[in-house]
């Protein structure tokens, strides 16, 4: 790899980290990439900065500050390396989904929300004890994954990132988890839907956007967002946040009263210099470097047992009962082929009939793609293009995955009939899933409980994704139906 400056599949890194699929460029114009480690045999993130150097140091020292925490509920940082040309971090891969996925797929309970914060607080007072500041937190950040963890992805550490911004924006994020939208008095990212306001243009409580959200947690989650207000430091908010799981509405809070200190914070160590010959490997953590994390389970799925015998077996029983339905109500996964799939096109895009068995292989390193273009609007070519699906039968579709390695596609799903044409009007279909753009590699676009059963469905496309170079395109590593 030395020398090169853009990476591609089947590179390796350190001799080591074969890189196995572009996931996306985050929000820091670092490259995301799916990867394997092949002396340990597992998975795992590679963020790569080129060229490396002074222009990587922050993201270096980020991740010597991210290797020291020890915390089920932050992802695991394995390595840093700078060589020059290029620098990467190795972390944790995680499956699963976002947190911005999940509250975009359905609403969250009150209490589950808690939850979800509650743990991420606590990882973010771990990074504080090690005197620096996350300066990342947001909905993208926090991953559920299909292990029942909720953790947060490694700190982005810069000269402005302060302890008081990183709870200022747990508190943006337990209301975008509440209510759906994110109060643009905290910094986020763009791309997140704005929080409904009043005539002031303050972000209403949460309590006016859903009724089922305690006094105690609606007082805390104003007062985390009032600039006025001195928010609890990291580790009391989890404290705080355990007291309202404990106790649903207890009265007033005691912890956010005292007007607002000057924030300070110590900068994170530099990273160790580079030795005479060869990449410099950064000094990581104990912890870090055997690649062990403690599987935090989310609490929201821990039962408690009653005192009383009889209330316990009773409490099991129903659990068993309710497991057995869930098990038997379940969307199963649709087997699909290239011969059930056809593409919707207005403009004849040469490259879409291409590849087709690449949309639903369960591969993430084969890609079915189209043409690029210069506009996001598919070049003013078209309003949109289509995958359609035949299912075989009718069946009620439950959800839709799609693996894309770029974000911001705007993605919807609708109804149709093997007859649609290559020009359809797809506002007189029915629709199955609203339009979605996907800030991740991946979009779960969940159909609405009461849509109809129907044999075709159209995966329509309005907007493809930035790649590079000023340039838009739909690329897709693979498509999952799950239906009734």
């Amino acid at each position: 790899m030395a020398g090169v400056v853009t990476p591609a599949v089947g590179d390796l890194l350190a001799d080591r980290y074969s890189l196995s699929a572009h996931i996306n460029d985050d929000t820091d114009s670092r490259q995301v990439w799916r990867g394997m480690d092949i002396l340990l045999n597992r998975p795992v993130t590679v963020v790569l900065r080129s060229p490396g150097g002074e222009t990587a140091e922050e993201m270096l020292s980020a991740a010597v500050a991210a290797s020291r925490v020890n915390h089920p509920n932050i992802v695991g940082v394995y390595d840093a390396v700078d060589q020059g040309d290029c620098a990467y971090v190795v972390r944790e891969w995680v499956d699963g989904q976002s947190l911005r996925e999940a509250v975009e797929a359905t609403a969250l309970p009150t209490d589950h929300a808690v939850d979800l914060i509650q743990c991420i607080a606590d990882a973010v007072a771990a990074v504080h004890e090690t005197g620096a500041a996350h300066g990342g937190i947001h909905p993208s950040a926090v991953l559920l994954s299909t292990d029942d963890r909720v953790v947060l992805t490694d700190p982005r550490s810069d000269t402005v990132a302060t302890e008081v911004g990183d709870v200022r924006a747990l508190g943006a994020t337990l209301y975008y988890s509440l209510t759906g939208g994110w109060p643009r008095i905290v910094p986020g990212p763009e791309s997140l839907p704005d929080a409904p306001t009043d005539s002031a243009g303050h972000p209403l409580a949460p309590s006016a956007i859903r009724d089922d959200v305690p006094a105690n947690l609606d007082a805390l989650v104003q007062n985390l967002l009032a600039t006025d207000v001195a928010p609890p430091t990291a580790a009391k908010l989890a404290e705080e946040l355990g007291d309202i799981v404990a106790e649903p509405d207890d009265g007033a809070l005691s912890l956010v009263t005292e007007k607002q200190p000057a924030a300070s914070r110590e900068e994170p160590e530099e990273p160790a210099e580079a030795g005479p010959t060869g990449p410099r490997r950064l000094m990581l953590g104990a912890g870090a470097l055997l690649g062990l994390a403690v599987i935090g389970l989310i609490a929201a799925l821990i039962v408690i047992p009653s005192d009383s015998g009889d209330e316990e077996a009773s409490q099991e029983k129903g659990v068993e009962n309710e497991d057995a339905n869930e098990q038997e109500n379940a969307p199963e996964e649709l087997k699909l082929d290239d011969q059930t799939i056809q593409i919707i096109d207005p403009d004849n895009d040469t490259s879409a009939p291409q590849n087709l068995a690449h949309l639903v292989d369960g591969k993430s390193d084969t890609q079915w793609n189209t043409q690029w273009y210069y506009q996001s609007n598919w070049g003013g070519y078209r309003t949109g293009m289509g995958i359609l699906l035949d299912l075989g039968e009718a069946r009620q579709v439950a959800k839709i995955q799609m693996d894309m390695p770029h974000a911001g596609n705007t993605v919807a799903v609708y109804a149709a009939d093997e007859n649609i044409g290559s020009n359809p009007d797809v506002e007189t279909l029915d629709v199955i899933a609203e339009p979605i753009a996907n800030d991740e590699q991946a979009l779960n676009l969940t159909a609405s409980p009461d849509v109809a059963e129907t044999q075709h469905v159209l995966i329509w496309c309005t907007e493809p994704a930035p790649i590079d170079d000023g340039k838009f395109q739909w690329i897709i590593n693979d498509i999952t139906v799950y239906a009734h």
